[in-house]
């Protein structure tokens, strides 16, 4: 299996094929009417789909963006928007499924690839 990430060698030396992009917790969800934006921590992340935990009463089937925070190491922020629904939400946590699921080489996964 092909590998992206740091490969073991001398101290210093850098293998990286791609950046390395830190995913924040913090995720912002847009209701789809897009007046209204929620601010969410991130649970857990699939390529169908993700979990969040969020106060803010989303309704089973609603639609709308997920809209996640990266930042490579040089420092520069990369905010990538994925469309979703609302698939079940219990108490202060809420699952959200991806219009499209991501797929090896998205945008999303090489951004965040672990």
């Amino acid at each position: 299996m092909p590998t992206t990430g740091k490969d073991v060698g001398p101290p210093g030396k850098e293998r990286r094929v791609l950046p390395r992009y830190h995913l924040s917790k913090h995720v912002d969800i847009v209701v789809a009417d897009g007046d209204v934006t929620y601010w969410g921590s991130l649970n857990n992340l699939s390529r169908t789909g993700v979990a969040v935990a969020i106060r803010q009463d989303l309704k089973r089937n609603q639609p709308v963006t997920v809209r996640f925070r990266m930042e490579s190491d040089d420092g520069r922020v990369v905010i990538e928007n994925l469309t979703a629904t609302v698939v079940w939400k219990d108490g202060a946590y809420a699952g959200l499924e991806f219009t499209k699921p991501l797929i090896e080489g998205s945008s999303a996964l090489k951004k965040a690839p672990y």
